[in-house]
């Protein structure tokens, strides 16, 4: 499992051949006054320092605040203020290391994994983001996309920390998370296709990296996460036409 601590107000995580460049990615956001993500403090071959971002992390099982309809309005909003930050930030395809292959249309730096357990709350407001070890350039709506699956939230798996919701209350809040964003109507059009291309590159990664040996996920392999993923995704492709309904 990946070794992560804090002490003090710093975070200590393992470093990647992706590290650099996204350190580049979270100076450039404070410096476009984007405070909601870690500063980078230090960086060596195996190890990266970052600063502390107080507050609760979205992890499982949610807690009545983080799956309030404020949590997710405030998610998105935060989600739109980081897209419209990194959009400026500047490329540089000889010298940028992503540990994902960039998309197209490249609008902006997407986080890759933009979800309640990488969103930093207090109480019902979300007020950081975390971990951007996934962030490559690409269109807003990948991270729109995965971000809905995950807050609507589209999984065919019991919804820790709140009531299983209906359909029509997975559909109600997809649609709120795009107006909060303020998804334009051809990224909307595109939404549930894209959350189905999400959670095969989800699936990708995952596979690839268990058969390298990375023992993460190795660990999610075994919980059973690659059958969940595959289950989802076919309830998506089953209610696809219903999603775009509701957001278009």
């Amino acid at each position: 499992m990946e070794r992560i601590t804090k002490a003090d107000d710093r975070v200590h995580r393992p470093a990647g051949p992706w590290t650099p460049t996204v350190h580049r990615l979270l100076a450039h956001l404070h410096e476009q006054g984007f405070v909601a993500a870690p500063e980078p403090i230090e960086l060596d071959n195996t190890l990266e320092t970052v600063s502390f971002v107080p507050g609760v992390a979205g992890e499982y099982p949610w807690t009545e605040d983080v799956a309030s309809e404020a949590a997710l309005v405030t998610s998105a909003r935060m989600l739109r203020h980081y897209h419209d930050a990194a959009a400026t930030f500047p490329l540089d395809e000889d010298a940028d290391v992503w540990s994902q292959t960039p998309s197209t249309p490249v609008e902006t730096v997407v986080h890759g994994d933009f979800a309640p357990y990488n969103c930093v709350y207090d109480g019902i407001a979300a007020v950081g983001i975390i971990d951007f070890d996934t962030a490559h350039p690409g269109p807003r709506v990948w991270d729109v996309a995965s971000a809905v699956y995950r807050f609507a939230p589209f999984t065919t798996g019991a919804v820790e920390g709140a009531n299983a919701p209906t359909l029509d209350a997975r559909l109600s809040r997809a649609a709120e998370f795009c107006r909060a964003y303020g998804l334009d109507q051809a990224s909307r059009s595109v939404l549930a296709p894209t959350m189905l291309a999400s959670i095969t590159a989800l699936l990708t990664m995952l596979e690839t990296e268990a058969a390298a040996g990375n023992p993460k996920f190795v660990s999610d392999l075994e919980h059973g996460h690659a059958d969940l993923y595959r289950a989802d995704a076919a309830y998506i492709e089953q209610h696809a036409d219903d999603i775009t309904r509701a957001v278009v």
